[in-house]
């Protein structure tokens, strides 16, 4: 009866392993599928672009120099626009097999935010930033580099979604333990009330779209927040737009000793 129940137990333990390999590697397919239909049309899309562009810069054509630099600029744009394309898929890969790995310094916000508007200067075009950050907010425990990411891509994916005309608003501030970061638009809105599915790895807001992304931004986004032990969450900005909310803990930032008292 003893040994019965011992093969009894191993055969369950045999076949609960059998299926979670089984939904490891359904899993594994469904990325690799997505992640292959994401090459296959979005990253097509911005070298098919600068192919174009390369090919009018070299017909013998006379172009103005006003013509040149606009198409050298719109070469520089799309080739932006791909470097950011891969950056977030080699990121993704790599979070994946590494996890997130993080060097955590106080940093004060304001100076975070500046970086990440400085690096997106060229995606937000003419759009109107409007950054509210109080010049006594708290020192933040962050890794600045990573963290910068998080807010170049909800920049980028506001103006992706936005007209050129669009304002862009940033605005902190503390509340209770944690430190709260707004990101958000005046655009259309969010395109589902399901609003935990847009952080989701290759989830875009609209499936067939012109617009170029992967749908990995925002997964990216939840991965670093989450690895500083934060939360972030997107719901929709009446009258209408988007509204995306980082909360970090504050944690106790070192005193600064002044510069009088030494």
């Amino acid at each position: 009866a003893c040994c019965s129940s011992i093969a009894l137990a191993l055969e369950r333990i045999h076949f609960v392993e059998v299926a979670q390999d089984t939904l490891v590697r359904m899993e594994g397919e469904r990325l690799r599928n997505a992640l292959l239909a994401a090459v296959s049309h979005d990253l097509k899309t911005p070298l098919t672009a600068i192919r174009g562009l390369a090919e009018t810069l070299e017909q013998p054509n006379d172009l103005a120099k006003s013509e040149h630099m606009d198409l050298a600029r719109s070469i520089r744009i799309q080739a932006e626009e791909l470097q950011r394309l891969v950056t977030n898929l080699l990121d993704v890969a790599r979070m994946q097999s590494e996890g997130v790995r993080l060097t955590k310094e106080w940093h004060p916000l304001s100076e975070i935010v500046g970086s990440a508007l400085a690096r997106s200067k060229s995606v937000l075009g003419q759009r109107h930033i409007r950054a509210e950050l109080p010049a006594d907010l708290p020192l933040v425990e962050l890794d600045a580099p990573l963290f910068e990411r998080v807010l170049v891509n909800l920049l980028d994916n506001a103006a992706k979604y936005t007209g050129a005309d669009a304002t862009i608003m940033i605005r902190a501030g503390p509340s209770g333990e944690l430190m709260s970061l707004f990101v958000e638009d005046d655009g259309p809105g969010l395109p589902t009330t399901d609003t935990e599915s847009l952080f989701e790895p290759f989830t875009r807001g609209q499936k067939e779209s012109s617009i170029a992304g992967v749908g990995l931004g925002l997964a990216l986004c939840r991965s670093i927040v989450m690895a500083h032990g934060g939360t972030i969450r997107a719901k929709q900005r009446l009258p209408h737009g988007a509204s995306f909310e980082i909360r970090l803990p504050l944690g106790s930032p070192p005193e600064i000793e002044s510069e009088a008292a030494e």
